[in-house]
């Protein structure tokens, strides 16, 4: 008997690789040359090709389940989108005295720190000490709590509350009040 050419004998389940006709092919006959060399049996070989396909049966059912499960976690945000302020993630902020603002919310998120500079650059470098539209100051005034008339220390407070979820450090408030000067007026000891 030729171990080469010797063919399936088609009475017990097949590998679904192999065509069914009986007739195998070069394929078949390559690949049970590897295994006669690896000294492979003939039932060894058969259960080294079932296995390998239910591996990637199993790892196919688990990247369509991962994908699932992601596809419901993104729906489930888009749901939720009434329980935060604006987009998925975004944290509920105290907005203080809120209203209009200077520009739109989107704009000001990816915008603020660059007309913030450019107010800073304006008063200390050309020294034009006129407050403007843009300045620190002006954000303070509207945007602080009105239980604390602080934009800082809370976790809800206007400024701290969207830089703690970005992860960047407020250094503004080092130099500058982040109370209302109406706030600072009362504080003052008589």
């Amino acid at each position: 008997m030729n171990l080469l050419s010797d063919q399936y004998d088609g009475t017990a389940s097949h590998s679904p690789w192999l065509p069914h006709n009986g007739n195998q092919g070069a394929g078949y006959v390559v690949l049970r040359a590897r295994a006669i060399l690896e000294g492979l049996s003939r039932g060894s070989f058969r259960r080294s090709l079932h296995l390998d396909l239910l591996v990637t049966v199993l790892a196919r059912v688990t990247m369509v389940l991962v994908a699932l499960l992601c596809l419901s976690n993104i729906a489930s945000a888009a749901e939720s989108n009434g329980s935060v302020a604006g987009s998925y993630g975004m944290p509920k902020l105290d907005i203080g005295k809120g209203g209009h603002c200077v520009a739109p919310p989107e704009w000001m998120r990816i915008n603020h720190m660059k007309v913030l500079f450019k107010q800073r650059d304006e008063t200390v470098h050309q020294g034009i000490r006129a407050g403007g539209k843009y300045s620190l100051e002006n954000c303070v005034e509207c945007h602080a709590s009105l239980s604390d008339n602080s934009v800082i220390g809370r976790p809800d407070s206007f400024c701290e509350g969207c830089h703690r979820y970005e992860a960047v450090k407020i250094d503004c408030f080092e130099c500058h009040s982040s109370k209302r000067s109406v706030a600072l007026v009362q504080e003052v000891p008589k």
